[in-house]
């Protein structure tokens, strides 16, 4: 069974994939990390330098010119994610584990809802997303950049299976997120019961 977490940046899911892995033992990837190990793939470094040669430097991608171009151009972040997404999504098909728990930020903008049995997407207030940017260092005028770009939260609400909403401390997120995943593995359990 594959379980992709969901939200918009600063929605918590990292703090959900941490309780999947540290609370509830569970095999579980980052697409944020897949994607950072590529920074260091010869291949993909030469086509993001083919693309995006401002943002690289004697073969090293500079994160942060990436981003600034890409969050500022439609067009440049569709070519970025042409290369990365594809990448991302086999080696998460690749991983072979019986139940896997993925941090998946751009679900829809990849296409990917068809790997996840179960989608469970964290909905947070906008203005408790705006504060835990801030805390990252991020300003609101470069937080909201990035939220105008990802999916919005009504169309994650509308693919996924399971909702954890993120409205009150880290205790009562954590603990939401312990109830969803002893759900999912007790559906998993009478599913394997069945066959």
């Amino acid at each position: 069974m594959r379980i992709a977490i969901v939200g918009g940046i600063g929605s918590g899911k990292s703090e959900v994939l941490a309780v999947a892995k540290n609370e509830m033992g569970l095999a579980c990837l980052s697409a944020d990390e897949i994607n950072a190990g590529l920074l260091s793939d010869v291949d993909y470094i030469r086509e993001i330098a083919a693309a995006f040669p401002s943002a690289v430097a004697q073969n090293v991608v500079d994160r942060a010119a990436l981003a600034n171009i890409v969050f500022a151009d439609d067009q440049a972040r569709l070519r970025l994610n042409s290369i990365s997404h594809p990448r991302i999504l086999e080696r998460i098909k690749s991983d072979g584990r019986s139940m896997l728990v993925v941090e998946m930020p751009l679900l829809l903008e990849s296409g990917a809802q068809a790997l996840f049995d179960e989608i469970v997407f964290v909905r947070t207030p906008l203005r408790k997303r705006l504060k835990l940017l801030k805390e990252r260092g991020m300003s609101r005028a470069e937080a909201m950049k990035r939220i105008r770009v990802q999916a919005k939260p009504r169309d994650l609400r509308r693919v996924s299976t399971r909702e954890i909403v993120n409205d009150g401390d880290i205790s009562v997120l954590r603990n939401r997120a312990r109830s969803v995943f002893v759900e999912i593995i007790e559906k998993s359990q009478k599913l394997k019961k069945t066959f």
